[in-house]
């Protein structure tokens, strides 16, 4: 019985050895990922930010579909979202919970952009017919976040929901044409990568310690057998 103890704690030990190797390589690349983007992908405003995009439709509006918050990603470590809006006429961008945009333009001449891609930039429009003048959306109280005019960063901090980007002519005309780049800040992501850097340390230091031990394990029991012998 005792004689087959050993084999199996130097399986354990390898296995657990190994594992704890290869996680900690994952581990610590995410950290020194994270901590190099944050020191050389920021703006001087702390935002990474994406090229911007241009976005048209000959209809009242252009909607996304339900951008999800909260799900895989925790408000907290997603910090603050930042578009940066210009276009040739008086713009209006807006963002609201998808249940009210959706009855807002249920009667609105207007298009959903739908599977949207930002690298590389892809985008689906589908057109909504509808008979209603909105007239000026900047009226309406329901916005979480708005901002209108040719040119303007539109600002806004993460909240948990489905929701959903409007963009309009700032009159409600048709024919809206905006071009828009999107920015995010994440106030931890220096101290997730320096914590995510140090367990993924750990993890190595905690491989390299069992691996010694099945080693010195192995060198005992060779010296024990030729002893016997």
């Amino acid at each position: 019985m005792k004689a087959d103890a050993h084999p199996k704690k130097n399986t354990g030990l390898t296995i657990g050895a190994w594992v704890a190797a290869v996680l900690g390589v994952l581990v610590l690349a995410v950290g020194v990922t994270a901590i190099w983007a944050d020191t050389a992908k920021r703006d001087d405003n702390g935002y990474f930010s994406a090229n911007g995009h241009r976005y048209q439709t000959h209809t009242r509006a252009i909607s996304t579909e339900s951008v999800t918050v909260g799900s895989y990603v925790p408000t907290w470590l997603a910090g603050k979202v930042r578009l940066d809006v210009s276009g040739d006429e008086p713009l209006f961008v807006g963002i609201a919970p998808k249940k009210t945009v959706d009855a807002y333009l249920a009667r609105i001449e207007h298009t959903e952009a739908t599977q949207l891609g930002l690298d590389p930039f892809k985008v689906t429009y589908v057109d909504h017919a509808g008979k209603v003048d909105p007239h000026r959306p900047t009226g309406e109280p329901f916005w979480a976040a708005k901002v209108s005019g040719r040119k303007g960063p539109l600002l806004w901090k993460l909240r948990s929901g489905k929701w959903s980007i409007v963009v309009m002519n700032a009159d409600g005309s048709r024919d809206v044409a905006a071009t828009i780049g999107v920015g995010v800040k994440v106030p931890a992501a220096l101290w997730v990568g320096i914590g995510l850097t140090l367990f993924g340390g750990a993890l190595l230091v905690a491989a390299v310690l069992m691996f010694g031990a099945r080693s010195r394990a192995g060198s005992r029991r060779r010296t024990k057998a030729v002893l016997a012998s």
